[in-house]
């Protein structure tokens, strides 16, 4: 993560991915993978998106982070570090949210779901599901940016531009 800390534009998009309300189960995984994707652009010197994908599946720690899902149970881990005092659920600090033991697990379904997408030695099928979780991290994202640009009520941070450091939906 050293190298992302560099670009504006990304501490900007990061400080806000953090911070944004709202996010379902699913997206909050496919946000790591959109992250992991991400920091490889900027150590990469932001190559093409088909090259970058390509990095990412063909790498030595490709089974390790996301086959065994080590990103998504790193993620999941410090969820559970952080119990309500009532034991209602799970407190997110930087979004102020709380996720119950109903989403917990959800996570964990919706983690075996994308690792079983992932674990496959098919180079396409791996290609195509990473470039669709992100696609869909995407859509979200640019959804909710562009609610809260155009709503001011909406918005959690003042300097929220409406993209994404590395688009997904524009390169194929």
């Amino acid at each position: 993560m050293k190298y992302i800390r560099k670009d504006v534009e990304i501490r900007r998009f990061l400080k806000w991915s953090k911070i944004v309300r709202g996010k379902p189960i699913q997206i909050r995984l496919y946000e790591l993978i959109y992250f992991e994707l991400l920091e490889l652009w900027v150590q990469l010197n932001k190559p093409p998106l088909r090259r970058l994908i390509y990095e990412t599946i063909n790498s030595d720690d490709y089974d390790e982070k996301f086959v065994k899902g080590k990103i998504f149970q790193q993620y999941i881990d410090e969820i559970l570090e952080t119990p309500c005092e009532d034991k209602s659920g799970y407190y997110i600090p930087d979004s102020r949210e709380i996720l119950s033991e109903v989403n917990i697990k959800e996570f964990y379904d919706v983690k075996f779901l994308i690792k079983s997408e992932l674990n496959t030695v098919i180079m396409i099928d791996r290609y195509n599901a990473i470039y669709t979780f992100c696609r869909l991290y995407e859509e979200w994202s640019l959804k909710k940016k562009s609610e809260q640009i155009d709503d001011i009520t909406k918005k959690e941070r003042f300097d929220v531009t409406k993209d994404l450091p590395l688009k997904i939906s524009t390169q194929r």
